[in-house]
């Protein structure tokens, strides 16, 4: 199939948590300065995130929706290509964006993809298209992984893609044979705390799915007792 190449770029505690009050220490943040470096060597043309790290960056806004707005069926691109995107999984259609372009932190304005159902109702489609926000329809009710990324490249010439979070895109997309690569950063910290989520999360919902193997591809040592490790995933599906 015709698809980005995919890497997973995350940062970790040593129990493989991304988020929670380790990302406060010291260390972290050292290596946090090295795992954006990577980040913007890999030189992607986009980056995805879930829909609960989407949130967080916007600060949980919700969309405000005119319940009789109606749009023409299917995708919406909106023409601008100001890279790397931005790409945020919103299947039910629930992220609040005020623009078509989004500036997270560490990063300038990039113009967002919305990746949606079509479960997501005409009012938030139409919400998008106001915004300027490009948006594409993946799955009828549930994400179809390998339509999103045939989508991505087809519609918007995009070679390289960075999954950067959080746990559940990240387990999904691997589940799917859509992750080429896992690019990890791994901080020797720990903070033991629950219920905070890790590297890759399955909903508990969900089936089980498969384990999925990696080949090591590299390891080095970063700052202070930091590791950087690379793997190949062993599922991933061929593209051409």
């Amino acid at each position: 199939m015709n698809r980005p190449y995919v890497i997973c770029h995350i940062l970790s505690s040593l129990d493989g948590k991304i988020n929670g009050p380790f990302m406060a220490t010291e260390v972290t943040c050292s290596l946090g300065g090295e795992y954006g470096k990577i980040r913007t060597e890999m030189n992607a043309d986009a980056w995805l995130y879930g829909t609960t790290t989407a949130k967080e960056f916007l600060d949980f806004r919700e969309p405000v929706l005119e319940e009789d707005a109606c749009v023409p069926e299917g995708d919406f691109v909106a023409g601008d290509e100001t890279k790397p995107y931005f790409v945020a999984l919103d299947a039910k259609g629930e992220l609040g964006w005020e623009s078509g372009r989004f500036a997270n932190k560490g990063r300038g304005e990039a113009h967002v993809i919305a990746i949606l159902t079509e479960a997501a109702p005409m009012s938030y489609r139409a919400y998008l298209r106001t915004r300027g926000v490009s948006y594409i329809l993946a799955g009828k009710t549930e994400l179809d992984c390998e339509i999103a990324m045939e989508k991505l490249h087809r519609l918007f010439r995009i070679e390289k893609l960075l999954i950067c979070g959080g746990g559940v895109a990240d387990w999904t997309f691997l589940q799917a044979g859509m992750v080429d690569e896992l690019s990890l950063m791994l901080c020797p910290v720990t903070d033991g705390s629950s219920g905070t989520a890790s590297v890759f999360t399955r909903i508990p919902e969900w089936s089980a799915g498969k384990p999925v193997e990696f080949d090591l591809k590299a390891v080095e040592r970063v700052g202070s007792g930091g590791l950087y490790l690379n793997y190949l995933a062993k599922n991933a599906k061929k593209k051409k």
